[in-house]
């Protein structure tokens, strides 16, 4: 022990230990310095905006940046030119480090083929389901007298039948011509203020109605981010009105939360549908286009 205490205390440990010292203090010089060089610490590089660039010309860009990148993903748009940038990540003007990754979504060379599944004999809710799987979209709702009431007689593609295991756009819109029993039957509008387009169509269909046409108010475009919804359709939600099955709805479209009713303090979308059309309380309302009953 007094051996060991003596060697702490002698000139050989002292000279042991600031050797040791010297050595540790200069690896970590040498490997802060390497960190610094592989991580190019403090310096970035902005990402340039490749939006709606060729992928060629975006390649030479990348490579003046000292950067490197990977096509993620293609999708089809058709306001843009094939092969052309239309998505990337990061973002243009984030800053990045040299050899960062950029990942580019590109413009398809034509759009995304899909099978026409077979929705002939299947009632409305299922259709829609079948149709939302296929990527495709529901369009208009026609009705036949048919002791199928409900269910889907024909499926057509801008008023051409179309047979199960067609090809068609992704997307594309399909039209129904449904049976609505044997009788002429007419039913209530469903209430749609307050949804989204989207919720309506839905809640539409349900109730075996179409929207045609959306109508958005000056506040859709200067919101670009926030979702619309609906404030005012016409035929309206009225216990008087009775239409025709697949009757199609026309929908006024918002962002301001102000408009509907029980904010704005306005006209409901009956009042101003009664107010539009002249209609007093009791009075039978006529409309070719939508052979309306009033049951008062």
């Amino acid at each position: 022990m007094k051996d060991f205490l003596a060697f702490l205390k002698s000139k050989l440990f002292l000279r042991n230990l600031i050797y040791l010292f010297t050595g540790a203090l200069t690896l970590f010089m040498i490997l802060l310095f390497y960190l610094n060089i592989y991580t190019h610490h403090g310096r970035s590089i902005l990402v340039p905006d490749f939006s709606e660039l060729p992928v060629d010309d975006a390649k030479k860009i990348i490579r003046q940046q000292h950067l490197r990148f990977d096509i993620l993903d293609s999708i089809y748009v058709a306001t843009s030119d094939p092969g052309v940038i239309i998505d990337q990540y990061p973002r243009a003007g984030a800053s990045v480090k040299k050899n960062r990754r950029i990942y580019f979504t590109i413009n398809a060379n034509s759009p995304e083929q899909m099978l026409m599944p077979d929705l002939v004999g299947i009632t409305l809710r299922e259709a829609r389901a079948r149709i939302n799987v296929a990527g495709l979209k529901l369009g208009k709702l026609s009705y036949r007298y048919s002791i199928a009431k409900n269910v889907v007689l024909e499926q057509q593609l801008d008023g051409t039948i179309i047979n199960p295991g067609d090809t068609l756009v992704k997307g594309s819109e399909i039209d129904l011509i449904l049976g609505k029993g044997l009788s002429d039957e007419k039913t209530m509008v469903p209430d749609l203020i307050g949804l989204t387009f989207d919720q309506a169509v839905n809640k539409a269909s349900d109730a075996f109605f179409t929207i045609n046409t959306s109508i958005p108010d000056e506040t859709v475009e200067s919101n670009s981010d926030i979702k619309p919804f609906i404030f005012r359709h016409h035929p309206p939600h009225k216990e008087s009105i009775l239409v025709p099955l697949g009757t199609q709805i026309t929908v006024w479209v918002t962002t301001d939360s102000m408009k509907l009713p029980e904010f704005s303090g306005e006209l409901s979308n009956d009042q101003a549908w009664d107010e539009t059309n002249n209609v007093n309380d009791g009075e039978t309302i006529e409309d070719d286009s939508y052979d309306y009953d009033d049951p008062e």
